[in-house]
């Protein structure tokens, strides 16, 4: 229980605080600053509102998908399904790939387009609240699934997102750990010249 915690709270963490970072940003570029100045005051939210941006949560939960598909889902299919014999990095690079493209990217697209559709959910009238429920509703009442899943905007968010999400599992594996050894070992000189060392060997 207590793995399962922690596999499902990494990528709520990373998805939640990438989103934080990133979303007012995203909003802010798809509105143009101007429109965007006028949403935020129509909308009048608390500092906290005005730090996530409109559409905070389904941008959240995008980056959840990608996350536990680069974090979770990825690695851990690749260690107990992927036969042994054919492991070797060049395989967990492709496989990692292939997990972002067919699998993340699936769920992840209709995130992206219920994103948009909210942002222009949010600028009508000059700026109100988001209902999830009806931008969904109104979307599938006009388009159908197409709204929100076609060929194209899986091909589309494939191209912009694949080549750096879908190889993070090969990149913590094989390129990080390359540079280990320096890193600590500058770090454990810095930490003995500040005298830390010192005081260490004396408690």
């Amino acid at each position: 229980m207590l793995m399962a915690a922690k596999a499902l709270l990494a990528p709520v963490l990373a998805g939640s605080i990438e989103s934080v970072v990133a979303n007012r940003a995203e909003a802010q570029r798809y509105y143009g600053i101007t429109q965007f100045a006028k949403i935020e005051a129509q909308l009048g939210w608390n500092a906290l509102g005005r730090v996530c941006g409109p559409a905070f949560l389904v941008n959240a939960s995008r980056n959840f998908i990608m996350s536990s598909t680069s974090f979770i889902l990825s690695p851990l299919a690749f260690a107990y399904y992927y036969p042994q014999e054919r492991k070797s990095p060049q395989s967990l690079f492709w496989f990692a790939l292939g997990m972002n493209v067919f699998v993340g990217n699936q769920v992840a697209i209709t995130q992206q387009a219920l994103w948009g559709r909210s942002l222009d959910y949010a600028a009508q009238g000059g700026g109100r609240n988001i209902s999830y429920g009806a931008v969904i509703r109104d979307s599938l009442r006009a388009e159908g699934i197409g709204a929100f899943y076609t060929p194209a905007k899986w091909f589309t968010r494939v191209l912009m997102n694949a080549p750096a999400q879908g190889t993070l599992p090969w990149f913590y594996n094989q390129v990080l750990p390359a540079g280990e050894e320096p890193v600590l070992a500058a770090a454990t000189s810095a930490y003995r010249i500040m005298g830390f060392g010192a005081l260490h060997e004396q408690a």
